[in-house]
């Protein structure tokens, strides 16, 4: 049941749909759309649901979420949380735990910061993305459609699309702590605050996704 609605979530994500902007002059960041084993702040949250600047969203172990923002949309899976806040064209998702997916129709529309780091679209085409926490200073990112970009400390790069990498913050100052009581220095590297491992292709999955979506939409 849960990869069916993963794999329906993701399907309409891949859908040129286009996204409307938000009504003007409403304070409002967008509307949670979907919602099973998850919460609002502090409190259970369903359909149809207003969240605001400064809202807390987060789901249980079997539970799911889907926000829709101005120009973007945004699933949380099970064991995920996120505080959404106002950006001059869109919203940015702050990822504390778990992780998400997002849609966005524009670059500017969606945002995510995790670990310090911040992951955005690196254009104005529809871009979906998956951002999973793994530690303090480790990320996975799989750009399934659309090129994203990557911030850290100002440092940026440009991840290409239909892939998946492992992101390793303060690479370097990980390294020397696990090292700190070697006899033998560390060799000198290329002075960068990440490094960008790929780890794989992603085109079986998206292919997966459609076909679970809309040749088994009966399928447990």
């Amino acid at each position: 049941m849960y990869r069916r609605i993963l794999a329906m979530t993701l399907a309409f994500f891949l859908v040129d749909i286009p996204l409307s902007a938000w009504p003007a002059g409403i304070p409002a960041l967008g509307v949670v759309t979907q919602a099973s084993a998850a919460h609002f702040n502090t409190a259970r949250v369903s359909a149809g649901t207003t969240v605001y600047d400064g809202d807390r969203l987060s789901t249980e172990s079997e539970g799911l979420l889907q926000f829709r923002g101005a120009g973007s949309l945004l699933y949380l899976p099970g064991r995920s949380g996120v505080t959404l806040h106002r950006l001059p064209n869109g919203t940015q998702a702050h990822l504390s735990t778990g992780g998400l997916i997002f849609s966005s129709a524009r670059a500017s529309a969606m945002e995510i910061l995790a670990n310090d780091a911040f992951i955005r679209p690196a254009a104005d085409v529809p871009t979906v993305a998956q951002v999973t926490l793994i530690g303090p200073k480790e990320l996975q990112i799989t750009a399934r459609r659309g090129a994203l970009e990557f911030s850290y400390h100002s440092e940026t790069e440009n991840i290409a699309e239909s892939a998946s990498y492992r992101i390793l913050l303060d690479p370097q100052e990980t390294a020397a702590g696990h090292s700190k009581n070697a006899d033998t220095p560390l060799p000198r590297r290329k002075s960068k605050g990440f490094w960008i491992l790929i780890i794989g292709g992603i085109a079986w999955a998206t292919e997966w996704a459609v076909h679970e979506a809309l040749e088994s939409p009966d399928r447990p």
